[in-house]
């Protein structure tokens, strides 16, 4: 999932963060060097879990791509954590439920390879003096299809169809035009039907 897009749309339709949204690797990178005014929002892509191929001869595997949008709350008015807890569950799930939830991140409807985003859960990750830390895990279903294997790759190197021809030269005399000996009988090498079926609709 190109998170990326992710981060716009927090950034475009989530206002308390006030665009303060950034993406990074792991929470951990961002308890040490996280420098944005708080409250921000910080998404982390997480594993993808896919499940079994439903093809025997080609590729359909389902697959749900994660991510998580980490939470940085301020925790000065009281360090229990109790009043930033609040805003977390109230004011910053919403928000995030609101501008995610439903939302396809690469495109509408046919067009998206991904079906709506789903809410998986959240979790307190950390709290000091200073600051509340809440993640809020997110993903979205998908599948994966031939183009994305080596069956595409692999079938695009031959060439093009463009039509079947076919030949026909018959075994029985009574079909064989072209025998005229007595008692002769095919195949003689010599094609007494020839059929030509071109391409038609989609096909490569």
């Amino acid at each position: 999932m190109n998170l990326n897009l992710v981060i716009g749309q927090i950034r475009t339709y989530a206002p308390i963060f006030n665009g303060r949204v950034a993406g990074a690797a792991r929470y951990k990178a961002l308890a040490e060097t996280a420098n944005l005014l708080v409250p921000a929002a910080y998404v982390v892509p997480l594993d993808d879990s896919p499940g079994d191929n439903q093809s025997l001869n080609d590729v359909w595997q389902p697959l749900t791509d994660s991510f998580a949008v980490i939470v940085a709350i301020d925790n000065t008015v009281d360090e229990r954590g109790q009043a930033a807890i609040e805003i977390g569950h109230d004011t910053v799930r919403a928000q995030l439920w609101a501008c995610l939830l439903g939302w396809q991140p690469d495109g509408l409807g046919s067009a998206s390879r991904y079906r709506g985003i789903v809410y998986q859960g959240g979790n307190l990750l950390d709290l000091d003096r200073s600051r509340l830390w809440y993640q809020f895990d997110f993903g979205a279903d998908m599948q994966i299809v031939d183009s994305d294997g080596w069956q595409e790759t692999e079938l695009a190197a031959y060439p093009h169809f463009d039509g079947v021809t076919v030949n026909w030269d018959a075994i029985d005399p009574e079909y064989d035009k072209n025998l005229v000996a007595a008692g002769a009988q095919g195949p003689d090498g010599r094609a007494e039907h020839v059929l030509h079926i071109p391409k038609t609709g989609n096909l490569p």
